[in-house]
């Protein structure tokens, strides 16, 4: 199964670390977000505040350290059960997903990746030097 924290990691950041490329994080099933975070990472380098996937690698919440940038079908997924995920993220000492952007662990071209806005669903891919919102997910 998967989890995603119970806070949101970022209210702006950007998908990449400033250099287009790349990163073959191409994975858009509920399985892929690990994969392509570990192909963001090994392209973009670990400056892990700097950028969404790196950011996401360094997480520790709730005492564990596996924690991924959800894949552009498990963000779709957390829309669907974000009234669930907001109810429990409360009642755990975190915060409601807000009505902004995410941004998801898959790339479209070398310079854009996918995008879903929490309020409505809607995905799209935009430029990877927008700053986005992050939650992040794990496996267990």
């Amino acid at each position: 199964g998967l989890v995603c924290a119970i806070e949101d990691q970022s209210s702006g950041i950007q998908w990449y670390n400033g250099i287009y490329s790349i990163t073959d994080a191409i994975g858009t099933a509920i399985t892929s977000g690990i994969e392509n975070t570990t192909a963001i990472i090994e392209d973009q380098g670990d400056v892990a505040t700097d950028y969404a996937a790196g950011l996401a690698s360094v997480y520790s919440g709730g005492g564990f350290n596996n924690w991924f940038l959800p894949s552009k079908d498990t963000l779709n997924e957390m829309y669907l059960n974000k009234a669930r995920i907001n109810s429990t993220a409360i009642a755990n000492g975190g915060s409601n997903f807000s009505t902004d952007y995410y941004w998801t662990s898959t790339e479209s071209e070398y310079n854009t990746a996918w995008q879903q806005r929490i309020q409505d669903g809607y995905q799209y891919v935009i430029d990877k030097d927008k700053e986005r919102s992050v939650r992040v997910v794990r496996a267990f």
